[in-house]
């Protein structure tokens, strides 16, 4: 990340710093702030209301989970949690997070609010609240919590849909997503689509959103149920009791406009029949035949701030043609991978959530013609 920085910045806003490795990210967040990106801080405190590993490296952690309704009473509790997730910002963050909790009704709505309002009054720096909210919200509720958030003066917000941004999403469930995005943007606050992959790009592309955020080769989709699940599974130990496995290593291929294994993507790259329709020619991958998977990282970065920056660079009312198109050549190319080079051992490459983003894009198109 810092040497993609320093390099320029072109279609990044801001960087989220990790909550358990903060410390070691000084260097990517002085590099962000050079190139005039704001720094955030992300403290993950969905988690702590559940049991599970690991969370006491989690700002707020008290030993137990805690309970939503019980905090939702308790103001010294929550102003404890607020301390704790503020002290935990590194001092070089620009922006702060809020603590939040999933929300899939008012009482939860209203305590991140809380929260976010709390956390206003223990900061001079700009505060931009996380709404996890579950993917088909009330829309009248989303309209009643845009306004109270908008009255409380908050100007931009992350909201996180779950489960969304998968690959077999259907059109009910991303229009529903889009409709609670410009709810809030009507009430005048700017709205990122958070930890988005292609369902991201589509919204900023319509208009829906103000930007969208991701992982580096991760975070692409929003699964609250899955993060849960995974974080109450005890940890596999080697024989000397270290944590065995480590991070999925993500390799982003922008013909497909998806993010496959190192194993798959290395395969695909490694035949000349598609290679050069499912590579990239950026910066480092330019001089290499497998350059997305040589430095996946880095690769990710710059293909992904690609992305955004040719949106960026194209007029609001031709931004739907173009992302329509980059669907469309993606659906085409997952189908003749499916149909004549995929391993054995591999599954079929899946289509649904392209299928709806493109039925979706193409109704709104028409719908705004008309």
């Amino acid at each position: 990340m810092e040497d993609f920085l320093a390099r320029g910045s072109s279609g990044v806003a801001a960087i989220a710093l990790h909550p358990k490795a903060a410390a070691h990210q000084q260097a990517a967040a002085e590099a962000a702030i050079a190139a005039g990106i704001d720094v955030l801080y992300d403290p993950r405190t969905e988690r702590l209301a559940y049991p599970g590993h690991g969370l006491d490296r989690l700002p707020g952690y008290v030993g137990a989970p805690f309970d939503i309704n019980q905090l939702a009473l308790n103001l010294s509790h929550r102003q404890r949690l607020v301390e704790a997730v503020v002290t935990a910002h590194p001092d070089f963050s620009t922006v702060l997070t809020p603590p939040h909790f999933y929300v899939d009704g008012m009482r939860a709505g209203r305590l991140n609010l809380a929260l976010a309002e709390a956390t206003i009054l223990a900061t001079d720096k700009p505060v931009r609240p996380v709404l996890m909210l579950k993917s088909r919200f009330s829309h009248d509720d989303a309209g009643t919590l845009a306004a109270e958030y908008s009255d409380a003066g908050f100007t931009q917000i992350d909201l996180r849909f779950t489960p969304l941004g998968g690959e077999g999403d259907g059109i009910p469930k991303i229009r529903s997503a889009f409709k609670v995005a410009d709810i809030f943007r009507t009430a005048g606050m700017r709205v990122i689509l958070g930890r988005s992959g292609n369902i991201g790009q589509a919204a900023f592309a319509l208009g829906h959103v103000d930007g969208y955020s991701m992982g580096i080769g991760q975070m692409e989709h929003v699964s609250h149920a899955a993060d849960i699940a995974r974080q109450k599974r005890p940890p596999v130990l080697d024989q000397d009791g270290k944590r065995k496995g480590g991070i999925w290593q993500g390799v982003y291929l922008p013909g497909l406009a998806a993010t496959v294994s190192m194993k798959r993507a290395r395969q695909l790259l490694e035949n000349s029949d598609v290679r050069t329709r499912l590579g990239c020619r950026i910066e480092g991958c330019a001089n290499s035949l497998l350059g997305p998977v040589i430095d996946h990282k880095s690769h990710y970065l710059h293909s992904r701030a690609s992305d955004a920056t040719r949106l960026l660079q194209t007029p609001p009312h031709w931004r739907p043609k173009l992302e329509t198109d980059r669907l469309r050549r993606a659906l085409e190319l997952r189908e003749l991978v499916n149909e004549s080079y995929r391993a054995p051992e591999s599954p079929a490459m899946p289509t649904r959530t392209l299928r709806s983003l493109l039925d979706g894009i193409e109704e709104e198109r028409a719908t705004s013609v008309a």
